[in-house]
């Protein structure tokens, strides 16, 4: 289903489309605000990484010291408070190997400064499903806002990246092991906060009088009597968007050569950054002159897939990036949507035609297993013509260039008769070759009686066939509009798991059949991934719940309601003396690519904002 044009053009249609493109062929990527050197100037004396460890007897864990410059010291003098652990040391780095159980104290001096950091070393053969392996606290000042796994790659021993966020300075981030130990720290460009994670703009659009342009920042769409407007601010911080030359961090993402790639949002424009895996420097940044969607795609050829809006002149398009250099290799340009009246100011003909266009809406970016990168397209195109003051006829028109997998044509006399309206979604693979497309319908009500309602769909389009279900579900999200990426995930046996937040369902899209449907009583759903045996993890209400192929749902003993409702509780107990301590809360949790839990506890008043690893057996 690659990029092909379709030659017929039909008129009074709206059409909802997915997109694929060749990857072999196409290709592009994204930046903003520059990344300062590797080396930072972030001052914390010396830091021990990690800062907790805990170990069976026999077991060994590396530390090391880091300097003011974020980089590990080679002169670290290593001591220990209680002789549980041999200490072995190599170019300032110490290998500490359990030999009895208890708790001690490792110390590091260097350069006239000393750290610490707790070791506990436990009997038996393994650890209790959930203990904290290790943890690694945040830069002084500063708390962890996410931690992002990284692709292995031989050139760098970086497993994960941690971000940390303040109040009165730029983020940054942390190269580390995946025993927590810090190889290099950065200073991004941009301030980030969990807000800046949620920064929404409006949708851009443009009006016109006749030929000239009347507002930049509104639109209005027909409806069967007025219709509706959209008057956004002009002004740039009512959207909380930072001072000009500053910028706020909105998303990141591994690459598959190990880096890490950054969306960062400007009072003006957006931009996406990638910081290499080997020392933290910026690689390349692409300078957006407009917005950039927030989700992309990066595949195993280094190549990177992401959507651009554009507000003078108002357009939107798919950008491929060469993932190893930034450089835009390929725009495809999508249709623009639009709304127009001729003769709105019917005793006015000099000024008689209103006409608000607007970028054609676009759903998440992903890469198949086919090596295509597919998004969806939604294009509204609808007039109405009046005439002595009266409404003459109307249409409710569209037109595409590629995979039209859904369609919508309306046209007639007298007044304008509100149509039904589909808005773009998330894509993931079907597991068979094709694309599963999650999309939502609208029908906006009829003079017969029909209540305006809302539907989920799915589309299953393989290489030669179609197939569209409705799920009994009312919408994919809340807003109907609102954009979604993380809402499907693929079980064993490519069956599909989706949430639609307040529900949790399990589809067989070959079959066509809906195996069941669960509403947890409270809180949304939030998928976590597929686990063996066909099941799925889920985050509710606090806590992670499994269920298996048959919707049996079952909690995780390890995990507890929080009193922050946004976040999951984790269940405390002394390793040693085993009462109950209080229960750290996790901002997030996701699994490393060593198959064990990496979680961010929330920061302060709930937390320390720590980075912790848990032992998932």
């Amino acid at each position: 289903m690659n990029a092909t044009k379709n030659g017929s053009r039909r008129r009074s249609r709206s059409r909802y489309s997915a997109l694929s493109i060749t990857v072999a062929v196409l290709f592009w990527a994204l930046c903003l605000p520059g990344i300062d050197a590797a080396q930072s100037d972030i001052s914390a004396g010396l830091l021990i990484t990690p800062s907790t460890s805990v170990l069976l007897v026999g077991e060994t864990s590396a530390f090391s010291a880091v300097g003011e410059n974020g980089l590990p010291v080679t002169n670290a003098q290593w001591s220990l408070s209680t002789p549980i652990a041999d200490l072995e040391v190599e170019n300032g780095e110490v290998q500490v190997v359990a030999t009895h159980t208890g708790r001690a104290i490792l110390t590091a001096t260097a350069n006239n400064f000393s750290a610490s950091a707790t070791i506990s070393v436990l009997s038996g053969v393994s650890l209790p499903a959930a203990t904290i392996r290790w943890s690694l606290l945040p830069v002084p000042g500063f708390e962890t806002l996410l931690v992002m796994p990284a692709v292995p790659n031989p050139s760098s021993n970086v497993r994960l990246y941690s971000i940390e966020w303040s109040k009165t300075s730029n983020a940054i981030v942390r190269g580390l092991t995946d025993s927590g130990q810090q190889l290099w720290m950065t200073r991004l460009s941009s301030s980030a906060s969990p807000l800046t994670l949620n920064n929404v703009l409006p949708t851009s659009g443009e009006v016109f009088q006749n030929q000239t342009r009347i507002s930049d920042h509104s639109l209005f769409i027909l409806g069967e009597k007025s219709g509706f407007a959209q008057n956004n601010s002009s002004d740039p911080s009512y959207y909380k968007l930072p001072l000009d030359g500053k910028s706020i961090l909105l998303r990141t993402c591994g690459d598959f050569a190990g880096g890490l790639l950054l969306l960062e949002r400007g009072r003006f424009r957006d931009s996406l950054a990638r910081v290499g895996p080997a020392d933290g420097s910026e690689s390349w940044r692409y300078h957006s002159e407009g917005r950039l969607i927030k989700n992309w795609t990066a595949n195993t050829n280094g190549d990177i897939g992401i959507v651009e809006i554009l507000a003078k002149p108002i357009s939107s398009a798919l950008l491929i990036l060469d993932g190893k250099t930034g450089q835009v290799r390929f725009r495809i340009p999508f249709p623009v949507s639009s709304s127009t009246i001729n003769g709105f100011r019917c005793t006015d003909p000099q000024y008689n035609i209103l006409k608000s266009i607007r970028p054609s809406g676009a759903g998440s970016v992903f890469t198949s297993s086919d090596g295509n990168i597919y998004t969806q397209v939604e294009t509204h195109v609808e007039s109405v013509d009046i005439e002595a003051c009266k409404n003459k006829q109307y249409s409710f028109d569209g037109e595409t260039e590629w995979k039209t997998f859904q369609h919508i044509h309306a046209d007639g006399s007298g007044d304008f008769a509100a149509q039904t309206r589909i808005f773009a979604g998330e894509t993931i693979p079907d597991g068979f070759g094709g694309v599963l497309a999650a999309w939502t319908y609208f029908f906006p009500g009829a003079k017969d009686g029909e209540k305006a309602h809302s539907e989920a769909r799915l589309t299953r389009i393989s290489p030669t066939s179609q197939q569209d279900f409705t799920l009994p579900v009312p919408f994919w999200t809340p807003g109907i509009t609102s954009f979604f990426d993380e809402n499907m995930v693929l079980g064993e046996g490519n069956l599909l798991y989706a949430t639609t937040g307040p529900f949790l369902l399990r589809f067989d899209t070959q079959a066509g059949v809906l195996s069941w449907v669960r509403h947890p009583p409270t809180g949304s759903v939030k998928l976590q991934h597929a686990t063996s045996g066909g099941g799925v993890l889920i985050a509710n209400a606090g806590r992670l719940v499994y269920f298996d192929s048959n919707g049996n749902g079952l909690e995780l003993p390890w995990t507890v309601a929080s009193p922050n409702p946004d976040d999951i509780g984790l269940v405390q107990t002394d390793l040693f003396e085993h009462a109950p301590a209080t229960p750290l809360q996790l901002r997030a949790i996701g699994l490393t690519w060593t198959g064990d839990f990496v979680a961010v506890e929330d920061g302060a008043p709930y937390g320390r904002g720590a980075l912790i690893q848990l032992s998932s057996r």
